[in-house]
């Protein structure tokens, strides 16, 4: 079963999307479904940071993010992207609360 906070992966057209979960609905004609808040599109070996935005899927659409965040260990980036999900905790855990806190617009 999923849970709010993980990463998930999922395809869409000829990009994958990297998002979170964000909202899990039930409902009793569609079973489950999915709100993954996607951050980063990636096409052709290219990542775009976009504002996030929520999606609905099945949970079998959604795929594991595996290593992603170990191959991509760039703590700048992984830092915007803390402020691009308003995720204050990551932040502080990524910049050690050295930096000052602002959102991204």
């Amino acid at each position: 079963m999923l849970r709010e906070g993980e990463w998930k992966t999922v395809k869409i057209g000829g990009m994958t999307a990297v998002g979170y979960v964000s909202n899990i609905v039930q409902s009793e004609f569609y079973g489950y479904r999915v709100e993954l808040t996607k951050v980063i599109w990636i096409t052709d070996g290219k990542y775009l940071l976009r504002k996030p935005s929520p999606g609905i899927f099945t949970e079998e659409q959604l795929e594991p993010i595996g290593d992603f965040w170990d191959k991509h260990r760039d703590k700048e980036t992984l830092i915007d992207l803390a402020l691009l999900t308003g995720d204050k905790k990551w932040f502080e855990e990524l910049t050690g609360r050295k930096l000052k806190w602002h959102t991204v617009e």
